[in-house]
């Protein structure tokens, strides 16, 4: 990558600018993701430049998407931060997220008793998505999300996505858990199959289960994180 670190990444070609995101992306989510990036720390552009050898415009363009990931936090004129995570914050948000879905699960109930034939071939869809997402993040946030549309509740739908906001942070713990991935399918199919069948009790129960499951594996890493 070189060592010539002054911001000229303007006279790159998109296809390396964009492969050198990735490098600094890779390197920084583990980094923030283990615990090494303390939660509160402030986190340089020109530092993370000069450590990976490489101009900033590729290091500027990783800090743009790791907020939206909801790792960092940009303040004006102060610089950006490693966003703080706490266990309270994970016992409330995983909390509303119980909630939201299992209300959500209730909607889907009632909708097919009204309409069996519209919510059926709609949780036949979600089925065939879950098997065509490979990117781990996907599989989960992407299940989560399809599953409250098809409660076709405008403003729930509008609250998971205000929550789904906060929540990014702890899914990304989870999934830097390699072994998770697989967990995960598993946890969703058989909550699609229970409710292909149409049994809405057993379809809360293995729902409140996985998400338990979920926070406790980021329960157990935010603690490391924190050294609790």
């Amino acid at each position: 990558m070189g060592n010539n670190n002054s911001d000229k990444g303007e006279n790159w070609d998109r296809g390396e600018i964009k492969s050198l995101v990735t490098v600094v992306l890779d390197n920084t989510r583990k980094r923030i993701l283990t615990g090494e990036f303390r939660p509160g720390q402030k986190i340089n552009e020109s530092e993370i430049a000069v450590n990976l050898g490489i101009s900033r415009s590729p290091v500027r363009e990783a800090f743009r998407i790791l907020e939206i990931d909801g790792l960092i936090t940009t303040l004006p004129r102060k610089g950006s931060y490693i966003t703080d995570i706490s266990l309270k914050d994970l016992e409330e948000l995983f909390e509303i997220r119980k909630i939201l879905e299992c209300y959500a699960l209730d909607c889907i109930k009632k909708r097919a008793k009204k309409s069996p034939e519209k919510i059926q071939p709609m949780i036949e869809e979600l089925d065939k998505n879950l098997l065509k997402k490979h990117d781990p993040f996907s599989v989960i946030s992407g299940f989560h999300y399809s599953l409250v549309e098809l409660s076709n509740n405008s403003r729930l739908i509008e609250l998971y996505k205000i929550l789904s906001v906060s929540l990014r942070r702890y899914w990304l713990i989870y999934h830097s858990k390699n072994e998770q991935k697989d967990i995960s399918l598993e946890h969703h199919r058989g909550i699609i199959y229970s409710l292909k069948k149409g049994d809405y009790p057993g379809t809360e129960i293995l729902l409140k289960k996985h998400i338990r499951y979920v926070k406790g594996v980021v329960r157990k890493q935010v603690k490391k994180i924190l050294n609790m």
